[in-house]
Parts: C-alpha cells; sequence; structure tokens
C-alpha cells in the first residue's frame, strides 16, 4: 500500500491531486491510501497519527504562508517522509531558502536527510515528481533505517577526512537503494569530477541552494587537498590550515593570496548561498587550478 496525504484547502485540488497521483502509478501494482487534509492542523494531527509514504503539502491555507511555515517542523520531525510541495508563487529556490539549516546540514554533514523532495507549480506535470517519490517509498521501505545509519556511519568518516573508508560506505548505499541522489553526489565530490557546468545546472534547475553548498564544500575538499599534500597533513578549520602553510614557507604569497579568496568564497557559499553567483562559480574553477598549477 502506498500511503499519500494531501493538504490542501481547496477540495477541487486535493481531488485534482489524487486523479493525478492515480494516474501517474497506474502501471504499478499498488493499492493507494490517501488521506487529505484541509488545514495545517489537521496535517499534523494526522502525521502524528499514522505512517505516509507521500505528503503533497499546498503551502498557502487560511493564512497565506502557512504551509510553508510549518514545513521546517515538518522536516525535522519527519526525516524520512518524501514531500512534494506545490506552490503557485514560491519557485524550489525560495522554498529551499526557508529549509536552509537542513540543507546545509545535508550537504555539510553526509546528507542524513534521505527522502524525495520538489517543488512543483500547481500547473506543472507532476507523473515524474510523484514516480519518483513512489520509487523512493518502496526501494528504501524497508532499509531505510540502514540507509540513515550508513549516512551517519559516513559522517563519522567524513569528519575525520577518512574519505577512502568514506566512500566505500556510500557504494553501499547505492547497492542498496540504486540511484539514491544523495549519495551518488557525494561520491562525485569526494572524487573530485565537480565540475562548474555541474554546478551551474543546479543553479539553473532551481537548485540554488544546494548548488553553492556542493560548491563550498568542493572548495573546502580542494583546499584541505593542497594542505595535505604540502604539509603531509590537513587542519580541521581551513584558516589553519592557511596560517600552517604560511608558517612553514609551504605556500608561495601569490598562492596564499589565491588560498584566501578561496577561503572567503567557501564561506559566503555555506553562509549566504544565494548570494553565489554563475561568474563566482567560474572564478572558483580557474582560482583552484591557478592554487594547484606546479609553479
Amino acid at each position: 500500500m502506498f500511503r499519500v496525504l494531501i493538504a490542501d484547502d481547496s477540495s477541487e485540488d486535493r481531488e485534482l491531486l489524487k486523479l493525478e497521483i492515480q494516474q501517474a502509478l497506474i502501471d504499478e501494482d499498488i493499492n493507494v491510501k490517501f488521506n487529505e487534509a484541509s488545514s495545517i492542523k489537521k496535517v499534523t494531527e494526522l502525521l502524528k497519527a499514522k505512517s505516509y509514504d507521500l505528503l503533497t503539502l499546498d503551502i498557502e491555507f487560511d493564512r497565506l504562508s502557512e504551509g510553508i511555515d510549518a514545513l521546517p517542523d515538518i522536516f525535522e520531525e519527519y526525516p524520512a517522509l518524501n514531500i512534494i510541495v506545490i506552490s503557485g508563487k514560491l519557485n524550489k529556490n525560495e522554498v529551499t531558502e526557508r529549509l536552509f539549516r537542513f540543507t546545509k546540514d545535508n550537504v555539510l554533514k553526509g546528507k542524513r536527510w534521505v527522502r524525495h523532495f520538489d517543488v512543483l507549480d500547481k500547473k506543472d506535470d507532476k507523473k515524474e515528481a510523484i514516480q519518483r517519490a513512489f520509487s523512493f517509498a518502496f526501494k528504501q521501505k524497508e532499509t531505510v533505517e540502514t540507509v540513515h545509519d550508513l549516512f551517519k556511519l559516513a559522517e563519522s568518516y567524513l569528519e575525520k577526512e577518512e574519505n577512502e573508508k568514506c566512500m566505500e560506505i556510500y557504494k553501499k548505499i547505492q547497492k542498496i537503494a540504486p540511484g539514491e541522489t544523495e549519495s551518488s553526489e557525494n561520491i562525485t565530490l569526494l572524487n573530485g569530477t565537480v565540475s562548474p557546468e555541474g554546478v551551474l545546472r543546479y543553479m539553473r534547475t532551481g537548485d540554488k541552494i544546494v548548488a553553492s553548498l556542493l560548491l563550498g564544500h568542493y572548495i573546502e575538499v580542494r583546499l584541505k587537498a593542497f594542505t595535505r599534500k604540502r604539509m603531509g597533513r590537513a587542519y580541521v578549520v581551513l584558516s589553519d590550515c592557511l596560517k600552517e602553510l604560511e608558517r612553514a614557507r609551504r605556500i608561495k604569497p601569490f598562492k596564499a593570496e589565491i588560498f584566501s579568496k578561496m577561503l572567503r568564497m567557501r564561506n559566503r557559499a555555506v553562509h549566504r548561498p544565494s548570494g553565489i553567483t554563475d561568474e563566482d562559480v567560474h572564478t572558483v574553477f580557474e582560482s583552484l587550478k591557478l592554487l594547484e598549477a606546479r609553479f
């Protein structure tokens, strides 16, 4: 059974969503069970009372921002709940900004929230998002605790900078849940194969916050790798990496300036991700090439 909670104060829109979900899953041998909520209070009650595979959440109820105001609490209380936010006024970037604390935690600390999450306009074709949510729910239904535990283990290796062990854990996650995007992204990141085109693709498809955080994480990985190559070890705090490189005279002045510039860019990307531009992305990749060049 696929349990869906539809949260919308319009009965007409709730019925329309039911039809869209049934049509999207028409080829699946599955019984879809619907519950409906016409208020955020009812959403809260139902989530506490039952377990759901998917929540579709309109952001506008009696108060215009009532749905979006409730979203951070729902994220925190139900970390494995698949969610499709329905919005006629906010885009994915704006919604993600409201969830910044959770998004930042995901990207910088091993991405512990395992869920399908999407933001769609009421007029959008929802078939693909619904099918992805269904896939998430049933691929991970029996293994979600294992996946959560593996992400936590990967995070512990990240903190100790044991990247090879961390990579092994992400690959295990891929075997349990093939196509799981978070571990796949982290494998790319640890392999050092992040490209400006990849970051820009995220930014242009409504995931600017995620793109900027990934960029910040990527800068940190590269700066620590640079430090480790010259010092035999890296330091937890990036500013300490630069201080030790300068103290040991293992970095030239112009490269120290580039390192410092990248450190500032990393902090911007992590703490003020909505301000990162396309030009900043290209600057990062060109600057890192200069930093790592053999001269």
